[in-house]
């Protein structure tokens, strides 16, 4: 997605990289925050039925990530 919408950002290139390897774990990309990431966000899914709610509060997740990302630059 980024390559296709032109993002450079090099926050974004390493949040997508997380993602990948939490979801596939295909060991494509060795990021040590995957497994964590994983494990809250299946807490998450386990404990919020609603849709609209689960997704909302992922993406909260997922901005502290891109802020964290940015601290450490």
């Amino acid at each position: 997605m980024l390559r296709r919408f032109g993002l450079k950002d090099r926050r974004l290139k390493a949040l997508a990289e997380i993602v990948h390897e939490a979801d596939l774990r295909d060991g494509k990309f060795t990021r040590p925050e995957a497994p964590g990431v994983d494990f809250a966000l299946k807490g998450l899914a386990a404990t919020i039925h609603d849709d609209h709610e689960l997704l909302e509060r992922g993406m909260v997740v997922l901005d502290g990530l891109y802020a964290t990302i940015k601290s450490r630059a």
